[in-house]
């Protein structure tokens, strides 16, 4: 019993240390960042190539604001001033709001008007609308209860907020069920296909994290072959996935759900194949009264409104930090190309699209991409008038994460979209990969391709059978030492091989501190390009799909509940 207890012991400091040793790590590559971004914005301010007396001038447009010629290109007419003055104003609305945008917050509210006002007051030839998003608020009662039962002598497992010191933790949108005794199984082969759910009918599935799909896939599945109950555990690969982490299934799942450590999963694996094993499960759930947020739309009064480019990225920010690169970067972008192609059109020396351009900040897109999901269920809805019917895109680009420190030049590969995807859609969005990739070629820039998983805003649309683009600088990837030197000889910048490339990612640290202004000044002029290439097009339909749309009903994942953890952190 001694050498028991010691051992446990010595196991909860081997632990601590290696918590204690990746926040280290983690504070040591932010902070490498942030003096890499600092000292290259002095670099570019001492050798003045982006001093106000070169650019446009940041802030409002006022008539007496003195501004240089005006360019009739809109790449060429972004500037990082004024992406950084728009950044710096989400910084000082997190600061007085408790350093969060999360939707629910006032930081948030202040976000949504900030663009609104703006826009109204800035911007008088874009036509901007509210829309109202229900989110049904609700939060995990009391502490959850996983029990481990062989042959009625019952093992409690510890449940703890500190992650570090806990053998599991609750799943972001787990069902409640009240304790409840499940007979247990363990899904084979990372549980990423469908063969390997084909026995977990009326159990509780205990399934590891990783291999080619994601948690919420694993979810899905498990839903799909009528699991009773549903049990993650870390993989214990490496001393960062040992103890359990808190993730997110589908609005749709209907399963209770727990997240494990790697000792308590093992341990559950070592024993789900004696007789008379079972394990007892209990989550609890308080609702709250649902209340709204608020998705922002600005439509050009020019072009048809049958055969609109939607432009969009979501403005809230995760409950833990301000969420300047995830997704203040995105947000900003959006602000600044709506705002520059407006002054273009007004300048009356530049060609006006065929066809009407939509930008759009979504809501909620942290608590599972229910801003966008909403306004694309809404607008398959045929009682709504002509120009507001998701028949009427023609493409959604999304911009989530532009600006990350160790930065890459992501461009979504079309090639890669989830099975199931209407094949008319992933030609038209392959073409659009292709498109972004001969830009960067043409400026000789680096640039990557990653993963068009659905996993952000775009995800409805491109379900639905609309084409989708976009780009994205990185969250917590790592970065390859091949990477590394194609940057450094490209751009002359090469970050840190091996480091993620959002240090901050989802964290506090997620500051206008945390933006590496060359990679976002390149990242949003190619999303210009992007824009001002497709908007000048003669026959975009038919480029987009050459053989034709499908247009199919959005599947039942992509219908949330709009379902929102008030204790939460994703």
């Amino acid at each position: 019993m001694c050498l028991t207890k010691l051992t446990t012991s010595l196991t909860f400091i081997l632990l601590l240390v290696v918590a204690i040793l990746v926040i280290i790590s983690i504070a040591l590559n932010a902070a490498t960042l942030g003096i890499i971004n600092k000292r290259f914005n002095e670099i570019k301010n001492e050798n003045g190539q982006t001093t106000s007396e070169t650019t446009i001038p940041t802030g409002p447009i006022t008539t007496s604001t003195v501004r240089p010629p005006i360019t009739f290109n809109l790449a060429d007419s972004i500037r990082i001033e004024d992406l950084m003055y728009h950044l710096n104003e989400l910084q000082r609305i997190a600061n007085n709001t408790g350093n969060t945008r999360a939707i629910g917050t006032r930081g948030f509210t202040e976000t949504v008007n900030y663009i609104y006002n703006y826009l109204v007051n800035n911007v008088a030839t874009l036509e901007v609308f509210r829309e109202q998003v229900p989110i049904q608020n609700f939060t995990i009662k009391g502490d959850p209860i996983l029990i481990l039962s062989i042959n009625d002598s019952n093992e409690t497992f510890t449940y703890s907020t500190n992650l570090a010191r806990s053998d599991f933790t609750y799943v972001n949108y787990s069902a409640p069920i009240n304790l409840t005794k499940f007979n247990l199984v363990v899904v084979p082969n990372n549980g990423c296909n469908d063969l390997d759910w084909q026995n977990v009918r009326g159990r509780a599935a205990l399934v590891v994290v990783g291999g080619t799909c994601t948690s919420a896939e694993k979810g899905e599945l498990a839903n799909k072959y009528n699991a009773s109950a549903l049990l993650y555990y870390n993989h214990g690969l490496t001393t960062t996935s040992l103890a359990p982490v808190i993730i997110r299934l589908r609005q749709a799942n209907k399963l209770p759900a727990l997240f494990l450590s790697y000792a308590a999963g093992q341990k559950l694996v070592n024993v789900a194949n004696l007789t008379n094993v079972n394990i007892w499960l209990q989550v609890e759930r308080e609702d709250y009264p649902s209340f709204y947020v608020e998705n922002i739309c600005a439509d050009t009064k020019e072009g048809n409104i049958n055969e609109t480019i939607v432009v969009g990225g979501h403005s809230d920010s995760v409950p833990v930090g301000p969420g300047i690169n995830d997704n203040g970067s995105g947000t900003m972008a959006i602000l600044v190309l709506a705002t520059n192609l407006a002054r273009l059109y007004q300048s009356g020396n530049y060609t006006k699209y065929r066809y009407r351009v939509r930008f759009c900040w979504w809501a909620a897109e942290e608590i599972g991409l229910v801003g966008a999901t909403y306004h694309a269920q809404q607008a398959k809805n045929s009682s709504v008038p002509p120009g507001q019917q998701l028949q009427d895109y023609l493409i959604n680009l999304n911009y989530d994460m532009l600006g990350s420190p160790n930065f890459m030049l992501g461009i979504y590969d079309g090639s890669t979209a989830k099975p199931g995807t209407p094949q008319s859609a992933i030609n038209g969005s392959i073409r659009i990969s292709e498109a972004f990739c001969n830009w960067f070629n043409t400026k000789n820039l680096p640039w990557d391709y990653t993963d068009f998983s659905g996993r952000s805003d775009y995800g409805p649309f491109l379900a639905a059978g609309i084409v989708a683009g976009g780009l994205f600088s990185g969250a917590d990837e790592t970065k390859t030492a091949e990477q590394r030197t194609k940057y450094e000889e490209k751009l002359g910048q090469g970050g840190l091989t091996g480091a993620i490339l959002d240090p901050c990612y989802h964290r506090a640290c997620d500051t206008t501190d945390n933006i590496n202004q060359l990679g976002y000044e390149k990242m949003v002029q190619a999303a210009a390009y992007m824009l001002e290439y497709l908007g000048q097009k003669d026959d975009l339909p038919t480029w987009l799909y050459p053989n034709g749309r499908q247009m199919p009903r959005l599947p039942d994942d992509y219908f949330p509940n709009s379902d929102y953890f008030r204790d939460t952190n994703i």
